[in-house]
C-alpha cells in the first residue's frame, strides 16, 4: 500500500511533521484497489496488505470492506487456553472476523476511528514489535505528538477486540523474537533510557499469545499450531531461563538451548552457549 516511515514514503493523511511538503506515497488508487481486492477475495485468496501510514491503513480497510461483500462472515473465537498451560491466554474480547481473515502487515499508524473499523471488519493486525526499537529515535519527529499517540498501538488494538498477530519481519529486523517481547512490554529502547507512548504497552502473556496462538489463527492453523497439547505439531524451543519470571531487560539476553520441529530436535546449543 505504501512505503516506510523512515523514508517518509508511508502514506499519511496529513504531511509529515518534519517534512511539511510530503505526505508519502500510495501504491494504488482506491477504486482500482477495491476492484482487485474483490476479484481476489471472490477467487478464495486470503488478502494481506503492507500498510504503515494512516492513509494506507484507511485505504486497506476500504478495500477489505468491499472484499468482505463476497465472503461469508463466520464466528472464529480465539483458541481456548489449555488448563494445564498457565502461560497460554485467550483474547479477552469477543470478536467476529470474516472467513477470509484479511490482514494488514505493520499497521504502524492509524487514525483513531480506524481501530473500530479493524474490529468490525475482523481485520488482523500483523505487527512486529521490534520495529519500535528501530523507529523510536525518529518516529516522534516524523509523526508529531498527536499522531504518535496512535502509532505502534498494540494496547489499543487489543482493547478494541482486534486480533493482534506478532512476527519479527526478518530479514528487515533481527529474527530474535525476545527483542520483540521486550519492546511489546516496555516500549523503551534497549538502553532503557527512552520511552515511546508507554500507554500502549501490553503484558507478557498478551505478547506471547500474539506470537503463538494469534499468529497461528492468522494463517488458519490454530487447530495444529500455537499451543503445546495433544494433536498439535510438536514445535517448541527450550530456553535458558523462565521468561515469565525474569525482568524485561533479561529478555534481551535469552538464549535458545534447543529447537524442536515436528517433535524432532533440529538445533542443539553447544557446550557453554
Amino acid at each position: 500500500m505504501d512505503g516506510s516511515l523512515g523514508s517518509r514514503t508511508a502514506a499519511m493523511e496529513d504531511p509529515y511533521a518534519d517534512d511539511p511538503s510530503n505526505s508519502g506515497l500510495s501504491r494504488y488508487d482506491q477504486d482500482k484497489l477495491n476492484q482487485m481486492s474483490a476479484e481476489r477475495a471472490r477467487a478464495g485468496f486470503q488478502l494481506g496488505f503492507h500498510a504503515i501510514g494512516d492513509r494506507a491503513n484507511e485505504m486497506a480497510l476500504n478495500a477489505f470492506a468491499v472484499a468482505e461483500q463476497v465472503g461469508i462472515p463466520a464466528n472464529h473465537p480465539a483458541p481456548p487456553a489449555h488448563p494445564d498451560a498457565a502461560i497460554v491466554t485467550t483474547n479477552s474480547k469477543d470478536f467476529t472476523p470474516a472467513d477470509l481473515r484479511l490482514r494488514v502487515e505493520h499497521a504502524q499508524v492509524l487514525a483513531p476511528l480506524d481501530f473500530d473499523r479493524y474490529a468490525k471488519l475482523g481485520v488482523i493486525a500483523s505487527m512486529q514489535p521490534s520495529h519500535l526499537l528501530t523507529d523510536m529515535n525518529w518516529a516522534g519527529a516524523r509523526l508529531g505528538p498527536e499522531r504518535s499517540k496512535y502509532a505502534y498501538a498494540w494496547r489499543s488494538f487489543l482493547d478494541h477486540g482486534v486480533t493482534l498477530a506478532f512476527g519479527t519481519d526478518y530479514p528487515v529486523e533481527a529474527i530474535n523474537p525476545f527483542r520483540g517481547l521486550y519492546a511489546a512490554i516496555t516500549r523503551q529502547n534497549e538502553a532503557g533510557t527512552t520511552l515511546f507512548e508507554p500507554q500502549e504497552r501490553i503484558s507478557l502473556n498478551e505478547a506471547l499469545y500474539a506470537y503463538t496462538q494469534a499468529a497461528a489463527f492468522a494463517e488458519f492453523r490454530e487447530k495444529i499450531r500455537g499451543r503445546l497439547e495433544p494433536g498439535f505439531l510438536g514445535d517448541m524451543v527450550v530456553l535458558d531461563r523462565n521468561i515469565t519470571k525474569v525482568s524485561p531487560e533479561d529478555l534481551l539476553h535469552t538464549k535458545v538451548l534447543r529447537t524442536i520441529v515436528g517433535g524432532e530436535i533440529v538445533y542443539q546449543a553447544g557446550p557453554g552457549k
